[in-house]
């Protein structure tokens, strides 16, 4: 007589604080369910199965977050309610330790919510000797300034990524490390001190769009889900 056991793997929640396809298939999985808690209105009821949470790229966040009114004018439209949104998901993530990711916006959001600030825009305030967007997506090189095997493949030291955005992090807390910076010194990608969060990483730049076969994409992924199958 021979037993056999079968364990099904647990179902786990990701939620996006806006979901678009890119980052669905990103982030799709076996056994996973995303949500996209920009549609839901009691986001209460969803926090409650969080088991991983990411903050996804979008619009400038409003420079009163972050007590700045010189910034104002220099901005490109902005959705108070997402800004609250991502506030409140920030909050719970950082709370209950459950692991974040941000992209983009959400890099930017994560400085915010810490208490850093950012660069209204970036031509005017550093320069253009790195072009992080030309009416759309652009590429360019990030040096790695630290090491951090939950973003980076290990062994390299300059990659190149996607970038669009205008704005980016100036005033940077000091529980997150800068691990990639663009060539002008802009962070391209931080890390949260492991003593006040088990699992929080961001980057500038968009690794939902990358492509399944791009080793950020995959590594980012991975960890993720090490983290939140934990």
């Amino acid at each position: 007589l021979f037993l056999f056991s079968c364990q099904k793997q647990e179902t786990k929640t990701i939620i996006l604080s806006k979901a678009s396809e890119n980052y669905v298939k990103w982030m799709e999985n076996d056994n996973t369910i995303i949500l996209d808690a920009y549609t839901i209105e009691n986001t209460d009821s969803i926090l409650a199965f969080a088991d991983g949470i990411i903050l996804t790229g979008g619009e400038d966040i409003n420079p009163l977050q972050y007590n700045d009114t010189v910034n104002l004018p220099v901005c490109e439209g902005f959705d108070l309610g997402r800004d609250t949104l991502e506030r409140k998901l920030f909050d719970f993530a950082f709370k209950n330790k459950v692991p974040l990711i941000g992209v983009c916006r959400g890099m930017q959001m994560i400085n915010v919510a810490s208490g850093g600030t950012l660069y209204g825009d970036i031509p005017t305030e550093i320069g253009t000797e790195v072009i992080h967007r030309d009416n759309g997506e652009v590429d360019h090189q990030i040096v790695l300034t630290d090491t951090c095997s939950l973003i980076f493949p290990n062994g390299t030291d300059t990659i190149m990524i996607n970038s669009w955005h205008h704005q980016g992090l100036k005033i940077i807390p000091n529980h997150l490390r800068v691990i990639a910076r663009a060539f002008d010194g802009l962070p391209e990608a931080v890390v949260m001190d492991k003593s006040v969060h088990p699992f929080m990483i961001a980057v500038q730049f968009h690794p939902e769009r990358l492509g399944k076969e791009n080793v950020i994409h995959q590594t980012m992924k991975s960890s993720f889900y090490k983290e939140i199958r934990k």
